[in-house]
């Protein structure tokens, strides 16, 4: 994707990166707000849910607040660029998609969690679009697909448990996995896990090299699913 390219479709769709761009000012807050409140109901300790991004209880950098409305300006622009028709509906739609795969990179890197508050709509909202025939397969291709997806690498999972006593992939990330199965289907989603795993090896080695990790931080797969995922969507 070439710089020249990117210009002539910021200039062509300028009300979508305008919303985009909007829209990006409010993930930030959002990123959390959302994760605060689910933290709140289920009675735990902020300081006890801590990615890279160093917690809840940590300010927002400013960086943040510059790159998202950026990317998610992007995002917009390139959706509104490739949307088939009815094209107001289809740009909505994954413009929408992008922006909550940003807010929950957002929300996995500070803290780990991807609530089922913003994933679960998002599943449902890929059944949904599959029946409306935005998406490439039907509505029952799209729930065969999450069910597959959760059973093969819930089953992967399990076994990884039982032999190392450890679990390899989290509850969250298995749910994300299965909500993008239903936009995408199997073999898409298997490409991004692919992609997730070699993304997250890579950062993870960086982040410790350059930036090192909190004593109670773990490292998140939920970011590194994201940037697969919307590369892939690219």
């Amino acid at each position: 994707m070439s710089l020249s390219y990117m210009l002539r479709v910021l200039w062509a769709h300028w009300p979508w990166w305008l919303a985009g761009a909007c829209v990006g000012l409010c993930l930030v807050p959002l990123g959390r707000f959302i994760p605060h409140k689910v933290l709140q109901r289920a009675q735990a300790p902020l300081h006890a849910w801590q990615g890279p991004g160093g917690g809840l209880e940590q300010s927002v950098p400013l960086a943040r607040r510059m790159w998202v409305p950026v990317v998610n300006a992007c995002l917009w622009a390139y959706a509104a660029d490739t949307a088939s028709s009815p094209v107001f509906w289809a740009v909505l739609l994954w413009a929408g998609l992008a922006s909550t795969l940003v807010l929950l990179a957002l929300i996995d890197w500070d803290t780990t969690l991807l609530p089922d508050w913003i994933v679960l709509p998002l599943g449902l909202a890929g059944l949904v679009s599959s029946y409306a025939g935005f998406t490439a397969h039907s509505l029952l291709v799209s729930a065969a697909s999450a069910a597959a997806v959760l059973g093969l690498l819930g089953g992967l999972a399990w076994v990884f448990r039982r032999i190392k006593g450890e679990s390899g992939i989290g509850g969250g990330d298995l749910k994300l996995l299965a909500a993008l199965a239903t936009w995408w289907g199997v073999v898409d989603v298997l490409y991004v896990v692919l992609w997730a795993s070699l993304v997250t090896v890579v950062w993870n080695l960086v982040w410790r090299r350059y930036k090192g990790l909190g004593s109670q931080a773990e490292w998140p797969f939920g970011p590194a699913i994201v940037v697969a995922a919307l590369v892939w969507g690219l």
